[in-house]
Parts: C-alpha cells; sequence; structure tokens
C-alpha cells in the first residue's frame, strides 16, 4: 500500500508540473546569417565584403497564463553583426525590440518598452526590402526608407495597443513618451494604424506623428551614428538628411497584397512629410538652412513573388520615390529595382541571392546634385549604383 501510494504521489507531482510547464514558457529564437556582399559605389569605389542579408538576431519570448484567457507576455531581441559579433542597432543589448505586457484574446494587447510601430505591424509585409529582398541589409527599401516602412527607427519608451482581429480586422495604437521635464509632448509619438486580412487577401493603413524627429526617431532608437545631444549627423542620408531641422514628421502609408496560386501581388504607397522646417536645432546635420515649409516625399512600390517549386521562390519589385522639396530647387527623383531568389534548403535553412538597382536625379534635400543611397551602406558618389548579395540564413 506504501508503495502504491508513493507511486501515485509521484505521478501526481509529475502532472502537476507539467501542467505548470504548459501554463509559463520562454521560447529562445532567432537568425544566424551571412552572405558576399557587393556594392558598385560607396564613395566612389567598389566593395567586396561579407554582410548579413538578413539581419543575424536572437530573442527570448516569454508567456504565463495567469487564468480567465489573460497572459503576461514579454518579447527581447538582440541584433548582432556575424562577421565581427558586435551588437547592431547601435550597440543596444535588445535594440531590435524590449517590452512587457499583458494579453488578452478578447480584449487585445498592450505591452510597454521599445517595439516596432502599429503601423509596421499593418503594411510592413507589403514592402519587398522588409520581406524577401535582404531585410537586414536594408538596400531594398524606398528612398533610405523615409517612410520607415522597413523599420529602420523603433520607438523607445512607448506603449501599443493591439486589438484582437474582428471581422477580419485589427486596430493598432502607439504613443512614444518623448520623457522631457516640462514638456510632455517634445520628441513624442503617436501612431495609429488598421489592418484587414480575408483569406488571400490583405489590406494595412496608418498614420505617424513625431515631434522633433532628428532627436526623437533618428536620434534615440540606438541606430548607428545616433546622439541626443546633436553630436553626430543622426539623418545621414542626403535623401532626407537636409531636413533634420523639421519640427515634425507625418507618415501615411497604405498598402495591400493578394495571394492568387504560387504568385502573390502586393502594392505599397507613402506619403511622409518633414513639417516647420527650421524649427529645431538639429546639430551635427548637414545644416541646411530652411525658413519654414514642408518637404514631401510620395513613395510607390509593386512587389510580386512567384513560388516556382516549394523550395524555390523567385521575386521582383519596383520602387519610385518623388522628393517635391521644401525650397525652390531640392526635388529630386528615386527609381529602384529589387531581384530575388530564394531556395530552402529546410523549414530552417535557405539560400539567397539579391541584386539592387537604384537611379536618382535632380536635387536632394542638401541643395547637391541627387545620388543613389542604398540606406544599409554609405552613399554612392554618383546618380546610380548596384549592388548584389549571395548568403545562407538558419533560423532557429
Amino acid at each position: 500500500m506504501k508503495l502504491k501510494k508513493y507511486y501515485a504521489s509521484a505521478l501526481t507531482l509529475a502532472i502537476g508540473s507539467s501542467v505548470a510547464h504548459a501554463q509559463s514558457s520562454v521560447t529562445l529564437y532567432g537568425i544566424v546569417d551571412s552572405g558576399f556582399l557587393y556594392n558598385s559605389n560607396v564613395k566612389g569605389g567598389q566593395l567586396y565584403g561579407l554582410s548579413s542579408g538578413n539581419s543575424s538576431r536572437w530573442g527570448l519570448l516569454g508567456a504565463e497564463d495567469l487564468g480567465g484567457g489573460l497572459k503576461a507576455i514579454f518579447d527581447v531581441e538582440n541584433g548582432f553583426t556575424l562577421g565581427s559579433g558586435a551588437f547592431s542597432q547601435g550597440g543596444l543589448l535588445f535594440g531590435r525590440k524590449a517590452f512587457v505586457g499583458l494579453s488578452n484574446s478578447t480584449w487585445g494587447t498592450v505591452t510597454a518598452g521599445r517595439q516596432y510601430t502599429a503601423s509596421n505591424d499593418a503594411t510592413s509585409s507589403f514592402a519587398s526590402g522588409n520581406d524577401w529582398a535582404a531585410s537586414g541589409l536594408s538596400y531594398g527599401t524606398r528612398a533610405a526608407d523615409v517612410d520607415n516602412v522597413d523599420t529602420s527607427n523603433r520607438i523607445q519608451n512607448s506603449v501599443k495597443y493591439t486589438s484582437p482581429r474582428i471581422g477580419g480586422i485589427t486596430l493598432g495604437v502607439l504613443y512614444g513618451f518623448g520623457n522631457v521635464a516640462g514638456n510632455f509632448g517634445q520628441n513624442s509619438v503617436k501612431d495609429v494604424s488598421l489592418a484587414y486580412a480575408y483569406g488571400s487577401l490583405k489590406l494595412g493603413a496608418s498614420y505617424m506623428f513625431t515631434k522633433n524627429p532628428y532627436y526623437a526617431t533618428y536620434g534615440n532608437q540606438g541606430n548607428s551614428s545616433t546622439s541626443t545631444s546633436g553630436t553626430n549627423n543622426n539623418m545621414p542620408s542626403p535623401i532626407f538628411g537636409g531636413y533634420a531641422s523639421a519640427g515634425s514628421q507625418q507618415i501615411v502609408t497604405a498598402g495591400g497584397a493578394y495571394g492568387l496560386g504560387p504568385v502573390t501581388v502586393a502594392v505599397l504607397y507613402s506619403n511622409t512629410q518633414f513639417q516647420n522646417l527650421g524649427s529645431v536645432a538639429a546639430g551635427g546635420s548637414y545644416g541646411t538652412a530652411y525658413n519654414g515649409g514642408t518637404a514631401t516625399f510620395n513613395s510607390g512600390e509593386l512587389n510580386l513573388k512567384y513560388a516556382m517549386t516549394p523550395s524555390l521562390t523567385l521575386a521582383g519589385a519596383y520602387i519610385y520615390t518623388h522628393n517635391s522639396g521644401a525650397g525652390k530647387y531640392d526635388s529630386a527623383h528615386y527609381n529602384q529595382l529589387n531581384l530575388g531568389a530564394i531556395y530552402s534548403l529546410s523549414k530552417r535553412t535557405s539560400l539567397y541571392a539579391n541584386a539592387f538597382y537604384e537611379a536618382a536625379s535632380g536635387t536632394d534635400s542638401t541643395g547637391k546634385a541627387a545620388v543613389a543611397n542604398f540606406i544599409g551602406s554609405t552613399y554612392s558618389s554618383t546618380s546610380h549604383a548596384v549592388a548584389a548579395i549571395v548568403g545562407i540564413t538558419h533560423r532557429f
């Protein structure tokens, strides 16, 4: 009898431990990527080297069941450069994201920390540069990712609400605190989005408004060459860096995707405005002077993917961006073509090849002749540039 009681107690303990483990979990995940990169023009010279086409990263994702459909959740994610082992995102330990929150299947999810915008959640999947066009390299974006669709800037000190999907619709709202004493609105970010999904159809639209973007998003989000004090150039791309003195930035995005058999077609439009120029003392910037006015970028993208076989996917995208400028002369046009192929060796490991071409014309934000500028690279010395990367990605 004593032996039976011992086994019964052991069985009860084992079952209890299993249930407790199921209610609380922590998952390690990540991507390890490396590729051979060629760039035809980096300040006048050709570049050959190793680079990451899909950002290497690792993260910890956790959830605890609190009962009644409520869960506590967290996600911390580190980005790193495989070639050197150095941290990405300006050296931050968890520069890609770091947040904690509560989630309920009925009421939605609230998270706080450093995170992607609600706009990214709704529209970034339609962009080739955030999907198959070597997303970690950042070469495949629209005009140096001026619309942040490819998540160049995360929002720190932010609170985000994501609704449950109701009738195919998901609402996202984010507020980023500036954390400036005596001025609640300074360096703040407001962001709202709507997404719709039904079968093979996906749609998304968003609106984002930032006060003092040179410091609020470009300056303290942990990207390379950033500074909240203005000792470095927080906006080093000549495509939009001349508008660093903007008092605010407004970004409107809308897009959609539809899958028909092996083919997926996506379109994306964005309107980015650097408003109230001359309002911010942007130390370290290009320093182009504007007394008021608004600089506007309109971008459009057509993105196609074709699953030729279960293992091989071919893709192509065309991107056009027009900077209508803020002054008499600063108006520029940017045309870009992305091509790609992905071959899956397994569910977790794939080989990829991407090629990029960008051509610029007109006058850029700094008042000089517009040059090609892949945002993941130093700008070209001429109006055009070609780049390519071949690599391997392993997910775990």
